[in-house]
């Protein structure tokens, strides 16, 4: 049963009892479900009205990522990625329809989430160097959960250092501190 829960600033979160619910993953996703997922794609951004082409390369993790080319790519981005994970989320719903198992994919516009991991990663060094300078934790500002998981990956990799996130969402931060 789905239960919701008000954030300070008024947003309702889902709560949800994962008791009897079964998730089944896989790990490669198969040429029939890239074209499942590709369609998917396809029919959303009719909907929307937006031209884009579909460019699909597959990751070192093996995961498909479908690039979107498209003369709209400021509006399906939107400030900080914001549209951009919305409409992967959306799609994700609408691929979970279809195909019974949990499978990975990336949306993307114009390359722009790896330019986007790129900039995560340096400013996660950056954080990391300016928390062993002041010997003092730093709070980043608030990130969408993909960027956060960019910046604890990276500063998982620093033996001397650890990251958290901290608060609600729209408003999750990390914070980012000398280990004990």
């Amino acid at each position: 049963m789905i239960f919701g829960k008000r954030t300070a600033s008024g947003f309702l979160t889902p709560s949800i009892n994962l008791e009897n619910i079964e998730i089944r993953s896989q790990k490669f996703v198969t040429n029939e479900q890239q074209e499942i997922i590709k369609e998917v794609l396809t029919a959303v951004l009719a909907k929307m009205d937006i031209a884009a082409e579909i460019d699909l390369t597959i990751s070192e993790e093996d995961v498909p990522i479908f690039n979107l080319r498209t003369a709209d790519s400021a509006m399906l981005i939107g400030q900080h990625g914001a549209n951009l994970g919305a409409l992967q989320y959306l799609i994700r719903i609408l691929v979970a329809k279809k195909i019974p198992e949990l499978v990975h994919f990336i949306i993307d516009v114009e390359g722009y989430k790896r330019g986007r991991e790129e900039f995560l990663r340096e400013l996660a060094r950056q954080a990391a160097s300016r928390v062993r300078d002041t010997k003092e934790s730093l709070l980043l500002k608030p990130m969408m959960a993909y960027e956060r998981r960019v910046i604890h990956s990276e500063i998982g990799k620093l033996p001397d250092l650890a990251s958290e996130s901290v608060g609600e969402e729209p408003e999750r931060r990390i914070l980012i501190k000398l280990k004990a």
